[in-house]
């Protein structure tokens, strides 16, 4: 089965993909689609491979779940997290969306080559930005984050260590003004380390699938009806979904000036930003742990990524992000996007 090619120019193309075009790509990505893509709108539900049985089980019923509320459920197709929602959604008999990062003839996992049959079957989708053949490489995993957050309403973190490519995705969301949630997760555990670090940035934090259909605004609308020949004929276009506080450019058309993206953390950030009275300072500074005034002391008003601080104060990744949590909850250090940190200006 081959896929079928959707160019830019395509009236069926997704308009809001037309956000993802930068000052080095003069246009979005082709398209490549196994499937139908669902009328319905869309939410992206991704995390951590190495999973834990708690949160593939958290998965597979958010799916479920907001399967169940009208609508579509959209991932990476890989393990853990990825595979948990592709299997909520077809326990609950809602179309699922597999964002692949290789060619559709090089399913990756390959072991995932079935569930990737089931979803084809259920009338779900296949969708990558590269042709079948194209190998698994790490930098179009990256490229597949931004898609998925793109098409979709909202993006969901169940859990991610630090380095965790779902924080690609919901980097990409925040970038792109959509809605990015977050399930709670402990800070000290090395699997919920990237959650609590997304929920500083300004994540909105959810524990089950009412948080989610309240962020936005209420269930899914029905899908619209379309007839068999528009199906047969062409995939449907997925610009038509209702994407809120994001400008687009009609699809074919060349892209005017795309709308920038909310700041990232703007609630946190203005008020580290603010001014700390000194009496203040002081307390906090005799109550840190060295740990703490090591970090601390390695920040200025440059942002600085989570390596260097390890990198000059000789702490190990996860000590590190502990502290900067601390740090940041203290309002004594401010996170802004892509996981850089910096000192509160006062």
């Amino acid at each position: 089965m081959a896929s079928i090619e959707i160019l830019p120019s395509d009236p069926s193309y997704p308009a809001p993909l037309w956000a993802l075009v930068t000052e080095s790509e003069a246009a979005p990505p082709t398209l490549y689609v196994r499937g139908v893509l669902p009328a319905r709108p869309g939410v992206a539900i991704v995390g951590t491979r190495a999973a834990s049985d708690e949160a593939l089980r958290f998965t597979r019923a958010l799916a479920a779940a907001l399967g169940d509320a009208g609508f579509s459920i959209w991932s990476g197709g890989a393990r853990g997290v990825d595979a948990a929602a592709h299997e909520g959604a077809l326990e609950a008999r809602a179309p699922t969306v597999v964002v692949s990062g290789a060619g559709h003839a090089r399913p990756y996992p390959r072991e995932h080559a079935p569930l990737f049959d089931r979803i084809l079957a259920a009338g779900g989708a296949l969708l990558a930005r590269v042709p079948d053949d194209t190998p698994p490489l790490p930098g179009l995993f990256l490229q597949r984050n931004a898609v998925l957050a793109a098409l979709t309403l909202a993006t969901v973190v169940v859990e991610a260590g630090i380095e965790s490519g779902a924080r690609s995705a919901a980097a990409a969301a925040r970038r792109l003004g959509r809605h990015l949630c977050v399930v709670p997760h402990a800070p000290w555990s090395p699997r919920g380390v990237g959650c609590a670090l997304e929920l500083v940035g300004g994540a909105r934090p959810i524990t089950r699938a009412a948080d989610v259909i309240d962020v936005l605004g209420g269930p899914a609308p029905p899908p619209r009806r379309r007839s068999r020949r528009a199906l047969r004929n062409s995939p449907p276009a997925t610009g038509t979904l209702p994407l809120p506080d994001a400008a687009f450019t009609p699809a074919g058309a060349p892209p005017g000036k795309i709308a920038p993206a909310p700041a990232a953390g703007a609630g946190l950030g203005a008020i580290a930003g603010g001014a700390i009275g000194a009496e203040n300072n002081a307390e906090m500074n005799a109550e840190m742990t060295a740990e703490q005034r090591a970090v601390l002391d390695a920040l200025d008003a440059h942002p600085a990524h989570v390596d260097e601080v390890c990198e000059r104060t000789g702490l190990p990744p996860r000590r590190a992000v502990e502290a900067l949590l601390t740090l940041t909850l203290q309002a004594v250090v401010v996170e802004g996007p892509a996981g850089l940190f910096r000192r509160a200006l006062r």
